[in-house]
C-alpha cells in the first residue's frame, strides 16, 4: 500500500479514536455525575428523615419542610395524628392523679371524715375498715400476678368466684357450665382475682342486673364469658377500656380491666371485649386448653 494511504488511514483512525474516546468519556462523566447526584440526594433525604426521627423522639417536629413537599405532608400527618410525647405524658399523668384523687375522696376521706359527731366505736370501726379496704384495693393493682401455674378445672374456680362476688356485691349471677371439665394451666388465685374484676365491671355497668357467666371449651381453648345487661361499650370505650385510668364514670379508678388483662396475659391467656346484639357487653377470658 502506498505510504500516502497509510498516512491517511492513520489520521482517520486517530480521529475516530479521539471521537469515540471523547464520546465514551462524556458518557462515563454523565454516569458518574448521575451516580454522585443520586448519592447526594439519598444522603440529604436520609439526613432529613433522621432529623424528623430525632425531633419526634423528643416529642416535637422539625421545622423547615419545603411547602407542598412530601416532607411537609409527613410533618402534617405526624402533627395531626400523633400527640407530642411530653404533652401526652402530662395529660396521662393529670388524668391519673384526678382519678386517684376522686377515688381517695370517695372511698377513704368520705368514710373517715364523714362520721357524725358522737358516732359510737362500732360505727367508727366500720368506717375505718372500709377506708382500709379501699386502700387495699388500690394496692392490689400494683401487685404482680402469681407466676406458678398448674392445670385446673376452670369451672370450679369460676363457681367459687361467682359465689363470693354475688355475696359481696348483691348482684345475681347465672352460671352455665360445660358438660365436661374445662381445664387450663393457670395460677388459681390470680385467675380468680382477674375474674372478680371483670365481674365487678359487669355488675356496675349492667346496673346491678343479673350477670351471665359461661364456661366452655371450644377449638382447643378454655373460655369464660362474662355478659352483662347494660348498654354495652361505647366506641371509645372499646378502644380505650384497657388504658390505665380510663373510665366512663367520674368516680371510677379505671384500673380494673387493665389489671385483669395484665394478669390473664401473664398466664398465657387473652381477654377480649365486645358488645352483644340486643344490648350488653361480653368479656371473654380464654386460655389454651390443658
Amino acid at each position: 500500500m502506498p505510504a500516502g494511504v497509510w498516512i491517511l488511514v492513520a489520521v482517520v483512525a486517530a480521529v475516530v479514536g479521539y471521537a469515540v474516546g471523547r464520546s465514551g468519556g462524556a458518557s462515563a462523566g454523565r454516569a458518574k455525575g448521575r451516580a454522585e447526584g443520586v448519592a447526594e440526594g439519598r444522603a440529604d433525604t436520609e439526613g432529613r428523615f433522621r432529623a424528623t426521627a430525632r425531633a419526634v423522639a423528643r416529642g416535637g417536629l422539625p421545622e423547615g419542610a419545603e411547602p407542598g413537599s412530601a416532607e411537609e405532608e409527613l410533618h402534617d400527618a405526624l402533627r395531626s395524628g400523633w400527640a407530642p410525647r411530653e404533652a401526652e405524658h402530662q395529660r396521662a399523668l393529670r388524668e391519673a392523679l384526678e382519678r386517684v384523687g376522686a377515688f381517695l375522696d370517695q372511698s377513704v376521706r368520705a368514710h373517715l371524715g364523714g362520721a357524725p359527731a358522737g358516732a359510737d366505736a362500732d360505727e367508727l370501726r366500720e368506717r375505718i375498715e372500709r377506708a382500709l379496704g379501699a386502700m387495699s384495693d388500690l394496692e392490689s393493682f400494683l401487685q404482680e400476678p402469681g407466676e406458678a401455674t398448674e392445670g385446673r378445672d376452670l369451672a370450679q374456680l369460676v363457681q367459687q368466684v361467682t359465689r363470693e362476688f354475688a355475696l359481696d356485691q348483691a348482684v345475681s349471677v347465672r352460671l352455665s357450665l360445660d358438660d365436661h371439665p374445662v381445664r387450663a394451666a393457670v395460677n388459681a388465685q390470680s385467675f380468680m382475682d382477674a375474674l372478680y374484676l371483670v365481674l365487678h365491671n359487669a355488675g356496675r355497668f349492667g346496673g346491678g342486673s343479673t350477670v351471665d357467666v359461661t364456661v366452655v371449651g371450644e377449638n382447643g381453648r378454655a373460655l369464660v364469658h362474662v355478659r352483662d345487661r347494660g348498654k354495652g361499650f361505647s366506641e371509645e370505650a372499646l378502644k380505650r377500656a384497657f388504658d390505665p385510668f380510663y373510665s366512663t364514670t367520674a368516680d371510677g379508678l379505671g384500673l380494673g380491666l387493665p389489671h385483669a388483662r395484665k394478669v390473664v396475659e401473664a398466664m398465657g391467656g387473652q381477654i377480649e371485649l365486645s358488645n352483644v346484639p340486643g344490648g350488653g357487653a361480653d368479656v371473654v377470658i380464654s386460655f389454651p386448653g390443658g
